[in-house]
């Protein structure tokens, strides 16, 4: 019961903080980048503080000092969850998230998809959406440092479900741009449970590899994967 309880009222102060928050932030076409930016932070660590408070739900955070603060690198991490979206959102410096084109046409929210420079990609049109993730970080990653974040399973997972096969796109955009990647596992699964409504409290750990510096595609996927799958002890 006590499960239930806190579930509805963490919904009931997200969609109202959320619903409040972007009606006063609309005009985002309006504002400068680095500004939604802020906002963008600040509303996803306003989440990560009700997932705390009311859902009972911590993180832990090792090997931030991983990644390096002077140029642009690319996140590859496991997807189990709607969570990782949002709490990466504060985690990483200028986050820029490679999703499916399905999540574009989300009212109000796609508009600050668009101002922060998010990349939406076909899934169905294959090497065509590989062309425009790479053109797209081409023209984005020598303005500033920023974090590029993919999802190489293409898709979410449940805890302890794995993918005989990652996406192929995170090692051509590694090669052909010369981006450092950095593998992140985590497993939000296991408390913000995929499509169902019920949260369980309990501390989520994120893990942020060293770079995969591999030019073996082989060897690259194999490390990959033992970082996503490998085992996690729970807090």
């Amino acid at each position: 019961m006590m499960r239930k309880i806190r579930t509805i009222l963490f919904y009931f102060c997200f969609y109202i903080w959320t619903i409040i928050f972007f009606i006063v932030f609309s005009p985002v076409k309006f504002f400068t980048r680095s500004f939604a930016v802020k906002l963008s932070n600040l509303w996803s660590s306003s989440v990560n503080f009700l997932c705390k408070k009311l859902l009972g739900i911590s993180v832990i955070v090792n090997g931030k000092n991983n990644i390096p603060k002077d140029r642009s690198i690319l996140v590859a991490s496991n997807h189990q969850s709607a969570w990782e979206t949002f709490f990466f959102t504060f985690l990483f410096d200028d986050p820029i998230f490679i999703l499916k084109e399905e999540l574009r046409f989300i009212p109000i929210m796609s508009w600050y998809f668009e101002k922060l420079g998010f990349i939406f990609i076909d899934r169905k049109k294959g090497l065509n959406s590989l062309r425009h993730i790479i053109n797209s970080i081409k023209k984005l990653k020598d303005e500033s440092p920023k974090t590029f974040i993919i999802f190489p399973e293409g898709t979410r997972l449940k805890p302890g479900e794995k993918k005989e096969f990652l996406t192929s796109g995170v090692f051509a955009i590694k090669k052909i741009l010369n981006l450092s990647v950095f593998p992140v596992s985590h497993n939000s699964g296991e408390y913000w449970h995929n499509k169902k409504f019920l949260k369980t409290q309990g501390t989520i750990q994120v893990n942020i590899f060293p770079e995969l510096k591999s030019l073996d595609k082989k060897f690259f996927f194999d490390e990959l994967k033992k970082k996503f799958y490998c085992k996690r002890s729970n807090h």
